[in-house]
C-alpha cells in the first residue's frame, strides 16, 4: 500500500469518524427523545381518558342518588305485591317514565334495574336478566350493595368468553331504603356497557399493533380494545404486577421477541387502570426519518471526505513520488538528475539532501577512481620493491655463514637471531600464536641483547612448560622487556638483572617482567597508567605501554589486567594477567567479540 493510499484512508478516517459518531450520537438522542414525548402524549391522553371516566361515574352515582331520594320511587316500592294489576301497570308507567327521563339527554349505553323486595321489577331494556329477575341478596352485587348500607358499590362482571353478547361489564348497585323508616325497598342497578367505556378510550391516541385496556383495580379486564374475547377476564401479562402497584408510569418489555412500550394511568376516585401497550417500532417510526436524514449527511460526507482526502494525499504525496522517480533514475545509473522543489518543507530539506547526496557521491566517485590509480602506482612499486625482504635475508645469511667460516660465533648468533626476528615481524597471518614461538622470538631478541651488553645485563626466564601450547596475541611481552631493558637497565650504573617468569592461575595466564633498574618517577607512572605521558626525551616507554593496553582491551575488552609497580633506582615489576586462550581460533572470537 502506497504512502498517498494511506494518507487518503487516514484523512478519510479523520474525517468520517467524528461526523459517523456525532450522526449515530444525534439518531439516538433524537429517537430517545422521540420516544420519551410519545410516551408522554399518551400517558396524558390516557389521563384524560380516566378524568372522562371519572366523569362518567360520578355522573352515574349521581342518578343513583336521585333515584334513592324520588318520593315516587320509595312509594311505588312501599307498596304490597297483593295490589292490583291496574294499580302495578300505573306504578310501571311511573316508574318507567322517571327511568326514560334519565337516559334522554345522555348518550349512555347504560341500562337502569329497579328491583323491589315486593316483587316489582323495573328497568330500561327489552328484557331483564334472570339474575335480576330472582336475585339472591347473598351473591355479588347485591351483598356489597346490602353491607354498604345505602351508599354506592360497583361491581365487574367476571366471566369467562362471550361469543355473541359481551352484555354489561361493569355494575353499579345500591340499596334502596324508606326514608322515614330505613326499612330497605329495594335495590337499584346500573348496567355498563363495554361499549360505553370502548367509546370513552376510542379516540385515543392509539399506533399500530397496539393494545389497549381497561382495568378494574384486581387487574380484571373491564374493556379492551385487542380482544373482546378477553373482557371480564384477569389480563394474563408479565407487566401486570408492575402496573397494579404503581399509579402511572411508563416501561420497556419484550414480549413475542418484540419490545413494546407499556404506558399506564390510574383512576384517582375508582382505581381503573387504562394501559395502552404500543410497539416500540411505531414509536420510533417518526425518527426514521431522522435516521435517513442522518444517513444522507453521513453518506455525503464520507464522499465530500473522499475526495478532499484524495486531493490531499495527492498535493503531499506529490514531491515525493517525483524524488522517488529520480532516485529510481540513480539506480539506473543516471547521476545527473536534480530535484528541484518549490517547498519549503521537510520535504523541500529531503530534495535538498538528496541533490547533495547526488553531488557527494559523484565526488566520491571521482576520489575512488583517483585512488585507483594511485592503488595501481603503489601496487607496481611494491612489486618493485618485493626483492627487499628476500635480499636482507639472503644479505643475513651470507653474514651467518661468512661467522662461521672466520668461526666468530657472535656474528653468527646475532645474523641468525636477527633473521628470525625479521621474519617473525612481518610474517603475515593469524595474530594469535601459541606462547612458545612469541617466546621464541623475546629468546632471539635477549640474545641480540646479551650480546649487546655483554656483562652488564644477566637475564633469566623461567616458564611454565604447561602454558607454551596455549595462545596468546603476537608481541606482548616483548614491549615489557624492551622497555625494562632501554629505560630501567641500559642507564643503571653497574650490572642489572632481568627477570622474565610465566605460569598458570586457574583459568588465567599470567606474565611478569621484573628488573633491578632506575625505576620510574611516581608522577610519570601515574601518566603512564592513565595514557597521558608524553615524555620530552623522545623516549616510547608511555606510547608503547598505551599502544601494548589499547591492544589487550581490543582482544580481551576489559578481562585483562596489567599492573605496574616502581621504586625509584629499585627497579621496576610488571605483572600480566590475560584468560586463557586453547586455540588460535577462541583467540579470534575473543577480538571479534572485543571489537562488537
Amino acid at each position: 500500500m502506497g504512502l498517498k493510499t494511506k494518507l487518503m484512508l487516514l484523512f478519510l478516517l479523520i474525517a468520517v469518524t467524528p461526523l459517523a459518531v456525532l450522526g449515530i450520537f444525534s439518531y439516538q438522542k433524537a429517537s430517545s427523545e422521540i420516544q420519551t414525548k410519545a410516551n408522554e402524549i399518551i400517558l396524558e391522553n390516557l389521563s384524560q381518558i380516566n378524568h372522562s371516566l371519572n366523569y362518567f361515574v360520578e355522573d352515574i352515582e349521581q342518578l343513583s342518588m336521585y333515584l334513592y331520594s324520588n318520593k315516587e320511587i320509595q312509594d311505588i316500592l312501599s307498596k304490597p305485591a297483593s295490589r292490583s294489576a291496574e294499580e302495578k301497570y300505573r306504578d310501571q308507567q311511573t316508574v318507567a317514565a322517571i327511568l326514560n327521563s334519565f337516559l334522554g339527554f345522555k348518550s349512555w349505553d347504560i341500562q337502569l334495574y329497579v328491583l323491589g323486595e315486593n316483587g316489582d321489577r323495573y328497568f330500561t331494556g327489552n328484557f331483564i336478566p334472570s339474575s335480576y329477575l330472582r336475585y339472591n341478596p347473598d351473591w355479588g352485587l347485591f351483598r356489597k350493595a346490602r353491607l354498604a348500607g345505602g351508599d354506592v358499590v360497583w361491581d365487574t362482571h367476571y366471566s369467562l368468553k362471550k361469543y355473541e353478547d359481551y352484555g354489561a361489564v361493569l355494575s353499579s348497585g345500591r340499596l334502596l331504603k324508606q326514608i322515614e323508616t330505613g326499612q330497605p325497598l329495594g335495590y337499584f342497578v346500573v348496567d355498563i356497557m363495554e361499549s360505553a367505556f370502548a367509546d370513552k378510550y376510542d379516540k385515543a391516541y392509539r399506533y399500530d399493533g397496539g393494545e389497549v385496556y381497561l382495568l378494574d383495580d384486581k387487574g380484571y379486564i373491564i374493556s379492551s380494545r385487542h380482544s373482546k374475547l378477553e373482557v371480564g377476564t384477569r389480563l394474563e401479562k408479565p407487566y401486570l404486577d408492575a402496573v397494579l402497584q404503581e399509579k402511572k408510569g411508563f416501561f420497556r418489555i419484550e414480549e413475542n421477541q418484540t419490545e413494546h412500550m407499556v404506558i399506564y394511568d390510574s383512576s384517582d376516585l375508582y382505581g381503573f387502570k387504562m394501559i395502552n401497550v404500543v410497539p416500540v417500532t411505531a414509536l420510533t417510526g417518526e425518527s426514521s426519518k431522522i435516521r435517513n436524514f442522518t444517513t444522507f449527511i453521513i453518506i455525503s460526507g464520507v464522499m465530500l471526505s473522499y475526495c478532499a482526502a484524495y486531493l490531499l494525499s495527492d498535493y503531499i504525496t506529490r514531491p515525493l513520488r517525483k524524488l522517488r522517480r529520480l532516485m529510481k533514475q540513480v539506480e539506473k545509473g543516471d547521476l545527473e538528475v536534480s530535484f528541484d522543489s518549490r517547498y519549503r518543507d521537510e520535504v523541500g530539506h529531503l530534495g535538498g539532501s538528496f541533490n547533495q547526496m547526488l553531488e557527494r557521491i559523484k565526488r566520491l566517485i571521482h576520489e575512488v577512481y583517483e585512488k585507483q590509480e594511485k592503488v595501481q602506482e603503489a601496487e607496481m612499486k611494491a612489486i618493485q620493491a618485493q626483492f627487499t625482504p628476500h635480499f636482507l635475508y639472503n644479505a643475513l645469511d651470507s653474514i651467518n655463514w661468512m661467522a662461521r667460516i672466520h668461526k666468530i660465533e657472535t656474528i653468527s648468533k646475532i645474523a641468525v637471531s636477527l633473521g628470525s626476528l625479521l621474519r617473525f615481524s612481518i610474517r603475515r597471518g593469524n595474530t594469535v600464536i601459541p606462547i612458545r614461538e612469541d617466546i621464541e622470538q623475546i629468546r632471539n631478541y635477549l640474545t641480540i641483547q646479551e650480546i649487546r651488553y655483554r656483562d652488564k645485563i644477566t637475564i633469566q626466564l623461567e616458564l611454565d612448560e604447561t602454558i607454551l601450547d596455549l595462545c596468546m596475541p603476537k608481541l606482548l611481552i616483548q614491549p615489557l622487556v624492551e622497555n625494562a631493558i632501554i629505560h630501567g637497565l641500559e642507564t643503571k650504573p653497574g650490572q642489572g638483572h632481568l627477570l622474565i617468569t610465566g605460569q598458570r592461575i586457574g583459568e588465567r595466564v599470567q606474565f611478569v617482567v621484573e628488573d633491578n633498574g632506575t625505576g620510574i618517577a611516581p608522577d610519570e607512572l601515574h601518566r603512564i597508567q592513565q595514557g597521558t605521558y608524553a615524555p620530552l626525551n623522545g623516549s616510547s616507554t608511555g606510547i608503547g605501554l598505551h599502544n601494548l593496553m589499547r591492544r589487550l582491551q581490543l582482544h580481551f575488552g576489559y578481562a585483562y589486567s596489567l599492573r605496574i609497580d616502581s621504586v625509584p633506582d629499585k627497579g621496576t615489576r610488571v605483572c600480566l594477567s590475560i584468560p586463557v586462550i586453547s586455540d588460535r581460533r577462541e583467540g579470534l572470537g575473543d577480538v571479534q567479540s572485543s571489537y562488537s
